[in-house]
């Protein structure tokens, strides 16, 4: 049950390595380009600990969002299953669709519910009643060919906060799927 309980902190707290760890990649500026119509597609797999694969865990990102006439909507789950623990589930409701000077895209909006799901038990409402900020933002290719994406919310025990439209910094690994923007 503890470990279910820090996976449940790590994971709905945007996994604190993506805040704090060494090594991860700092938000480009947050310089969104006006955007009256953009479209976001997106799958993927990703890996908080490097860019290979990720036994007894699978988190994956998905979102289908859109921004017409400057209105942002659509929606956002991340899911993170740990194979001894359960799963837990935070999706948001997009309200900003973002691309700043450097190519990265940013989705950001109010998380409508964290959903945990032990491995044994029922599935039950995480923090039910907060909808603090969350963010995602997928990060162009780097010079070593990786992509990064970085994931977080809101939350001040973990010091952390998601604004509106901003960049949130790398903090995982893309290992599979793809990110499809239409202009």
């Amino acid at each position: 049950m503890r470990k279910l309980t820090t996976a449940i902190a790590l994971t709905t707290a945007a996994v604190a390595l993506a805040a704090g760890t060494a090594g991860t990649a700092a938000a480009a500026p947050a310089t969104p380009l006006p955007a009256q119509h953009l479209a976001l597609h997106s799958w993927t797999l990703l890996n908080e600990h490097g860019p290979g694969p990720n036994p007894g865990e699978r988190l994956t990102a998905q979102v289908s969002a859109r921004t017409v006439d400057g209105h942002s909507r659509g929606h956002v789950v991340v899911q993170h299953v740990f194979e001894k623990s359960g799963t837990t589930r935070a999706e948001f409701d997009v309200d900003c669709l973002t691309v700043d000077g450097n190519g990265a895209i940013t989705v950001t909006g109010p998380i409508s519910q964290v959903v945990i799901t032990p491995l044994v038990g029922e599935p039950y409402l995480f923090e039910e009643g907060r909808h603090p900020e969350a963010g995602l933002t997928f990060y162009p290719t780097d010079e070593q060919g990786e992509r990064r994406v970085g994931f977080n919310r809101t939350d001040p025990q973990m010091h952390s906060e998601v604004v509106k439209c901003g960049a949130v910094p790398a903090g995982f690994w893309v290992i599979g799927g793809g990110t499809f923007l239409r202009r």
